[in-house]
C-alpha cells in the first residue's frame, strides 16, 4: 500500500479534493456512531447552555429599565430607585447562581461525552489498524500510526468543544439576538447583519490557507516522533558507534520543521483572527454612531422601495440595549470564527485517519470465514509466487512444498532466499501473488485467520518482551491465565531454572523489552510462550541464531521438547540446528532446490553440502 503523503507542493490539490471529502464524511459519521444515543445528551447541554446565557439577555434589559426609569424617560406608574434595585440585585444573583450550576453540569456532560467518544476512537482505530494488510504496516513509519493516536485525536477533542460552544451556544446567542433588535430596531439590524457575509468572507480567505497548514504541521509532526522513536530504540547503537552527535542532529533537525510549521499556522491564525478583530471594531464604532444618531434625532422617515418606515427616537435604555447585545453579538461571531484554526485542525485530523479508515488492504476482510475447530498441522505450497511491493523481483517463484502433519521440517539456504516469507504466508500475514497455501488440504484464503492462528505458535529471533509480569508474558492474550499451565509451559522451555530466581518468580514484572535478562532467557520465555498456546504448528525463525554456546545448548533441549507431537518449521542459517529435522528444504531465489535428511543431503554434492562446508570452514 501507499500512503498518500501531503506534501507542500502538492497540498492544495489534495485539500478539498473530492476524495478527501468523502474521506471525511465517511470518518465523521464514523466516529459519532461510536457513541449511539448521545443525541439526547446534546441537546441538554444545548439547554443549560442556554440557561448559562440568561444574563446576557436579562442584564440588559434590566439596565434599560433601570436607566430609563431614572432619569424619566419611561411613562408609567411612580418609579421606587431603591426597591427597583434591590430587586434587580436578587435577580442578577439568582441569574449568577443558575449560570454556574447549569455551566458545570454543561461542561461535565461535554467533557464525558468528549473523553469517551476519543477513547471509543481510539479502540476504533486499534481494532481498524489490527485488520490491515502487513502492507500497510511495511510502508508505514512509526511515528504516522502514533500521530493518529495522539495529535489527532487530540484535535478532534476540540471539535466538541466547538460543537457545544460555537454551534449551539453562541450561534443561538446570533439567532436571538439579531431577532430582538430587529423588533427593536430594524435599522440597526442591517448594521449588524453586515457582520455575517463580512464575517463568512474571511472565512473564504483564509480557511483553504489555514487547513493546508495544518496537513503541513501534522505531517512535520508524524516525521519528528518517527525519528524520535529511531532515538530512543537505538541508543546503545548510538552510543556504541559515538553517534551522539548525529542522532542529537537528526531529531534537532525535525524539531526545527515542526516549530516552523507551527509558526506558519500560528501567523495565518493570527493574521485570521486580526482581520476577524479590525471587523468587529469598525462595525462597533458604526453602531454606537446609527444609535447616538437615532437618539439625538426627533424621528425620522426611510422609504424603500416606495415604502416608508418612520423611526421613534432611542432612549438612553434602548440604546443600551442595543450596544449591550451588539457586543454580545459581535463576541458571539468572534468566538465561532476564532474556533475556524480548531476546526481546520480537526478537519485535516479527520482527513487523516480517514485514510486509514479507507485503505482497502484489509487482512481479515479479505480472507473466508471457515472457522477452524481442530487442525493437523500440514501445510502445502503449490506453485506459490509472491513479490514484495517495489521488490522487482519474485521472492517466490512457483514454489512447490509439503509441511506433512506432525513432523519437524527445516528451511535453510542463503539470506534473501525467501525462507522468512514463506513463514509469513502461512500465518497469512501476506496473500500470494499466485498459487495457493493450503492448511489441512484447505486453500488459507478461504480459512477464518484468527481462527487457524490461534493453532499456531512462533518464535522469532527477536524476541519481543513487553514491560508487565513474567506469567503475562508467557500467558500473553490470555486474560486470566492459568498457572498450571504457565508453569508447565515455563519448564518445558527450560525457563523456570531462571524464573524462580527473580524477585517476585512468575509475579516478576520486565523491564522494557525484557531489559535484565539474557538473550537465552528471552528467547525460552518465547519458546514458553508458543508452548502455553499448545498450538498444533510451530514456527521456529532463526530462534536460536544470537545466542552463544551455552545459551543456544538450553533453548535447543527446550526446543526438542518443543516439536514432539506438532508440525514444526524451522527456519535456521545455523546448520547444526537442524540435524534432528525429519526434513530439511533448501531455499534459493525463491526456489526448493534440494530437500531431504540430513544425512541424504550431505551424501550428495549440492546446495546444502556446500553450505555445511562454508560454515565449517
Amino acid at each position: 500500500m501507499t500512503i498518500p503523503v501531503v506534501g507542500s507542493a502538492r497540498l492544495q490539490a489534495v485539500i478539498g479534493s473530492g476524495a478527501d471529502r468523502a474521506r471525511r464524511w465517511s470518518t465523521l459519521r464514523a466516529y459519532f456512531r461510536l457513541q449511539p444515543g448521545t443525541w439526547w445528551e446534546w441537546a441538554v447541554i444545548w439547554a443549560l447552555q442556554n440557561v448559562r446565557y440568561c444574563p446576557v439577555y436579562v442584564l440588559p434589559l434590566m439596565t434599560a429599565y433601570l436607566i430609563d426609569h431614572a432619569t424619566g424617560k419611561a411613562a408609567g406608574a411612580p418609579f421606587d430607585l431603591g426597591g427597583a434595585l434591590a430587586w434587580a440585585l436578587l435577580a442578577t444573583l439568582g441569574l449568577c447562581i443558575l449560570t454556574v450550576a447549569s455551566n458545570t453540569i454543561g461542561r461535565i456532560m461535554l467533557s464525558r461525552i468528549s473523553r469517551n467518544l476519543t477513547a471509543s476512537m481510539r479502540t476504533a482505530l486499534m481494532r481498524r489498524v489490527n485488520k490491515l494488510d502487513f502492507a500497510f504496516h511495511d510502508s508505514s513509519e512509526l511515528g504516522y500510526l502514533q500521530n493518529k493516536f495522539t495529535l489527532d485525536m487530540t484535535r478532534l477533542e476540540g471539535f466538541e468543544s466547538f460543537i457545544a460552544d460555537a454551534l449551539l451556544m453562541y450561534g443561538t446567542v446570533v439567532v436571538i439576538m439579531l431577532g430582538v433588535v430587529l423588533h427593536t430596531n430594524p435599522l440597526l439590524f442591517l448594521v449588524l447583519a453586515v457582520a455575517v457575509p463580512l464575517n463568512l468572507l474571511m472565512v473564504r480567505l483564509f480557511w483553504d490557507r489555514i487547513t493546508a497548514l495544518n496537513a503541513e504541521y501534522r505531517e512535520a509532526e508524524s516525521s519528528f516522533l518517527s525519528r524520535l522513536n529511531e532515538a530512543l530504540n537505538g541508543i546503545r547503537l548510538t552510543r556504541a558507534h559515538a553517534a551522539e552527535r548525529f542522532i542529537e542532529d537528526r531529531v534537532s533537525s525535525a524539531a526545527g520543521k515542526v516549530a516552523r510549521k507551527a509558526i506558519r499556522l500560528d501567523l495565518m491564525s493570527n493574521l485570521f483572527g486580526s482581520g476577524s478583530w479590525a471587523i468587529g471594531t469598525f462595525l462597533n464604532m458604526c453602531v454606537i454612531g446609527l444609535g447616538v444618531w437615532l437618539m439625538a434625532s426627533q424621528g425620522h422617515q426611510i422609504t424603500v422601495l416606495g415604502h416608508q418606515f418612520t423611526f421613534a427616537p432611542l432612549t438612553i435604555g434602548e440604546f443600551t440595549i442595543l450596544i449591550s447585545y451588539y457586543a454580545t453579538i459581535s463576541g458571539a461571531l468572534g468566538a465561532i470564527l476564532g474556533s475556524l484554526p480548531q476546526v481546520a485542525a480537526a478537519s485535516d485530523a479527520i482527513a487523516s485517519l480517514g485514510q486509514i479508515y479507507a485503505d482497502e488492504n484489509d487482512g481479515q476482510s479479505a480472507r473466508g470465514r471457515t472457522r477452524i475447530r481442530t487442525l493437523r498441522g500440514e501445510v502445502t505450497f503449490e506453485r506459490v509466487t509472491f513479490d514484495y511491493a517495489n521488490a522487482g523481483r519474485h521472492c517466490l517463484a512457483g514454489i512447490d512444498l509439503t509441511l506433512p502433519a506432525g513432523a519437524a521440517v527445516a528451511l535453510v539456504g542463503p539470506s534473501g532466499g525467501g525462507k522468512s516469507t514463506i513463514a509469513s504466508l502461512i500465518l497469512g500475514f501476506y496473500a500470494p501473488t499466485s498459487g495457493r497455501v493450503l492448511i489441512d488440504g484447505q486453500d488459507l484464503a478461504t480459512l477464518d485467520q484468527r481462527s487457524f492462528r490461534r493453532h499456531v505458535g512462533v518464535v522469532n529471533q527477536d524476541v519481543v518482551l513487553f514491560q508487565d509480569t513474567v506469567m503475562a508474558n508467557i500467558a500473553w492474550g490470555d486474560r486470566r491465565p492459568d498457572l498450571r499451565r504457565v508453569r508447565q509451559a515455563a519448564e518445558r522451555a527450560n525457563a523456570m531454572e531462571f524464573i524462580d530466581k527473580l524477585s517476585d518468580g512468575l509475579d516478576h514484572v520486565l523491564g522494557d523489552r525484557g531489559a535484565g535478562l539474557s538473550g537465552g532467557q528471552r528467547q525460552r520465555l518465547a519458546i514458553a510462550r508458543a508452548l502455553y498456546r499448545d498450538p498444533r504448528l510451530l514456527i521456529l525463525d532463526e530462534a536460536t541464531s544470537a545466542l552463544d554456546l551455552e545459551s543456544e545448548r538450553l533453548v535447543q533441549q527446550a526446543l526438542e521438547e518443543v516439536k514432539k507431537d506438532r508440525t514444526t518449521l524451522i527456519i535456521a542459517h545455523r546448520l547444526s540446528t537442524v540435524r534432528k529435522a525429519d526434513r530439511i528444504i533448501v531455499i534459493k531465489d525463491g526456489k526448493a532446490v534440494e530437500s531431504g535428511t540430513y544425512d541424504e543431503l550431505m551424501a550428495r554434492d549440492g546446495e546444502f553440502r556446500q553450505l555445511v562446508q562454508g560454515q565449517l570452514a
